[in-house]
């Protein structure tokens, strides 16, 4: 393999890496607004440029793969100064609005300008206001703030086979327009366009008054909205779940050899992202397509799904229902071993460890036990799959599988107690009001009937606790979050 010196520091490299990834490898950030792994090459921001040993001026690092023996220099006083000059042009028009710009603090114009800008302003001309237009429904572009880096229009074009935003005019007058008949909507990786801007012009309109980066804690985890299991990352504030998003294993993975070097910036640490040390160490000879994109459902459909939810427990007897804390849940809950016919029914969204832990309950106190069937939908070739659920396989290898026979007991009538944990289930099949029984646990996001005796516990979500789903018949594991009760487990545990 071809060896790289780059400013001092050696590495091998599979022979036709992109200089830019080469160099990330070796711990080397070569700033950059156009280049992405996904997208073809255009050369057009001009931040990337190099110098390399025998080449006699210098040249864009992401036009150029390694193929043989190579010595680069990053730190060239022509290429700083280059770098500020083209710095130094994306700022004359530029409104600097960082203190309301939902990216500030994860934005490479605000960091790529503290490191490498100009040190005054030398523009006095008539500054262009271009103002702001809707990409889609849920997608606002900001053109002033746009640094023409084309990765929105290489995306939807190439990627997605939408179209829909392109570069018109030239030079000066050079501007993103948008195609009416032609909105983003009309693909289900849209919204992906919002992560690829690498500054605060793509603005995700739900979440574009949210606190900043550095105020949110990150955790790297999976999406459950489908078997697939993309990695994500997921941020809270206030321990309140408040967006989901790509995680890039190429640029987050950066700001190990840039950001953390400038301590007086404020991108947020790499290494504080709860969860990353799961990932061990990353190799940037590869970079998948699923851990650089994902899809819309993943990225705004939890809001839907999940929510509105009910979070405190109650105790319901004859259509009276009453908050009671969580320890005289568990005591109400123990009800449910008097009784003789026993049934629990588990939903595909559960982790390997609470089916575990019903599995167990089911054995010790004699129940019958099934996996509740998931929902279904579209899918396609690229992330989306068939099973809207995360866990159903894991639900087949521990509990068996969906057991007709015993959803039929139960819609019968021939249980005397149920727990019923039915967040995230196909209701269709069976939901809370086709409970039968003398005695019932519901374990759901929303109390759907008040005319039974027993208890509702609100269901702790994908995105609240800890373990492992079995995406695609492989084991991976999810972080929590925000804090919340485990309350599935623990109630496993205080009936067994």
């Amino acid at each position: 393999m071809p060896v790289l010196r780059i400013d001092g520091k050696e590495v091998e490299v599979e022979k036709g890496t992109n200089l830019i990834i080469a160099a990330l490898k070796a711990g080397v950030y070569i700033p950059h607004y156009c280049y992405h792994p996904l997208l073809k090459v255009v050369a057009q921001c001009r931040m990337c440029f190099v110098k390399i040993e025998g080449v006699p001026r210098p040249t864009t690092a992401c036009t150029v793969t390694v193929d043989k023996d190579m010595v680069v220099d990053t730190k060239d006083e022509k290429v700083k100064k280059l770098r500020n000059l083209a710095l130094e042009f994306l700022l004359q028009h530029h409104p600097v609005d960082c203190p309301v710009c939902p990216r500030s603090g994860e934005c490479d114009l605000q960091n790529f300008t503290y490191i490498w800008g100009p040190e005054r302003k030398r523009y006095d001309g008539k500054r262009r206001l271009k103002g702001w237009i809707r990409v889609s429904e849920k997608i606002i572009l900001f053109k002033e703030r746009c640094v023409l880096c084309t990765r929105c229009v290489r995306f939807l074009r190439d990627f997605t086979k939408t179209g829909g935003l392109s570069v018109t005019q030239r030079g000066f007058l050079s501007d993103l327009t948008i195609f009416p008949e032609k909105f983003a909507d009309g693909s289900k990786y849209s919204g992906n366009i919002i992560d690829l801007c690498p500054v605060g012009a793509l603005v995700d309109e739900a979440s574009s008054y949210l606190p900043r980066a550095w105020r949110v804690q990150r955790t790297l985890t999976h999406c459950p909205m489908c078997e697939r299991g993309c990695r994500v990352v997921v941020e809270a504030w206030e321990n309140k779940i408040v967006r989901v998003k790509t995680f890039d294993n190429m640029l987050d993975k950066a700001e190990e050899s840039l950001y953390s070097q400038n301590k007086n910036l404020i991108q947020p640490a790499y290494s504080e992202i709860i969860g990353i040390e799961d990932i061990g160490a990353h190799s940037y000879d590869k970079l998948y397509t699923q851990d650089l994109i994902m899809c819309d459902i993943g990225r705004w459909e939890w809001r839907n799904f999940f929510f509105p939810k009910d979070t405190n427990p109650l105790s319901v007897r004859g259509g009276i229902k009453e908050e009671i804390s969580w320890e005289d849940t568990k005591k109400v809950a123990r009800t449910f071993l008097s009784y003789d016919k026993k049934a629990i029914l588990v939903t595909p969204y559960a982790t390997n460890e609470e089916m575990t832990k019903f599995k167990e309950l089911a054995e010790k106190v004699d129940a019958d036990i099934t996996l509740l069937p998931p929902l279904e939908g579209e899918e396609d070739d690229i992330l989306i799959k068939r099973r809207k659920a995360p866990n159903y396989i894991g639900g087949c290898n521990i509990l068996g599988g969906v057991k007709d026979e015993v959803i039929s007991k139960i819609k019968s009538g021939q249980y005397s107690a149920l727990i019923y944990y039915g967040m995230g289930a196909n209701k269709g099949s069976i939901s809370q009001k086709d409970l039968r029984g003398d005695f019932i646990v519901i374990i759901d996001l929303r109390l759907e009937r008040d005319d039974f005796v027993g208890v509702f516990i609100p269901a702790t979500l994908p995105y609240e606790k800890s373990g492992h789903y079995t995406f695609e018949g492989n084991p991976k594991k999810i972080n929590p979050a925000c804090e919340r009760i485990p309350y599935e487990i623990q109630l496993c545990d205080s009936l067994i």
